[in-house]
């Protein structure tokens, strides 16, 4: 089971969004006792200031905790810019279509529970991520999307993160939305004896004003 909450909006030239979920499961072979699968905290924060019409600047900064993963706490806080291709365009004559990239800079610090040579270590990332979406036109308030992040060490090329997902919303009631998503993790020097990948199914609950 687990909590997911978004909130963002948009004004004129600036957008905001915030994003938190809690996430815990447990597993258990025959009468084995049950054990835990999976305990994992996660906060976000972006803004985006646009310039132009396109074409903007960003902020963002994000928190993890990952028991399962060993990992105690990863902060990252990063600048940098990005152009919005599409932002609700009407396309094909199927709905609207939004597209954006963006490339930038940031810290990264990471606490884990085993790993010695790596504990309390920070490091500098280059940025890559897009964000997919489009809304059909057959039905109000449904929404499919997908979103990808790259961050690669600056000095050490084959230590990088990286995250994708893909899945849908639809409008529930008020401003609720029912959250369906894939989530895929990687992380090239995890903790020792831990997974460098992991593969998530999500159900939630989101809420947008």
């Amino acid at each position: 089971w687990g909590i997911i909450a978004n909130l963002n909006r948009r004004w004129d030239k600036d957008r905001l969004n915030i994003d938190f979920g809690y996430h815990y499961s447990e597993k258990a072979q025959g009468n084995e006792d049950k054990q835990k699968a999976e305990d994992r905290w996660e906060f976000e924060a972006k803004h985006d200031h646009f310039w132009w019409e396109k074409v903007y600047s960003y902020e963002d900064l994000r928190y993890d905790r990952d028991k399962i993963q060993d990992l105690n706490a990863r902060y990252r806080i990063g600048i940098g810019g990005g152009y919005q291709w599409l932002e609700n365009a009407e396309a094909f004559d199927v709905g609207k279509f939004s597209f954006n990239q963006e490339i930038g800079v940031n810290y990264i610090k990471e606490e884990y529970e085993n790993n010695d040579d790596v504990k309390n270590d920070g490091f500098c990332a280059l940025r890559y991520a897009h964000h997919f979406a489009w809304l059909p036109k057959w039905r109000e308030g449904l929404e499919f999307f997908h979103n990808a992040e790259v961050l690669p060490q600056v000095d050490e090329w084959d230590k990088f993160l990286a995250k994708a997902d893909i899945g849908f919303s639809t409008k529930l009631i008020y401003d609720f939305d029912l959250l369906c998503k894939i989530e895929w993790d990687f992380n090239s020097k995890p903790a020792n004896d831990r997974k460098r990948e992991d593969l998530r199914y999500i159900i939630g609950l989101g809420y947008k004003w």
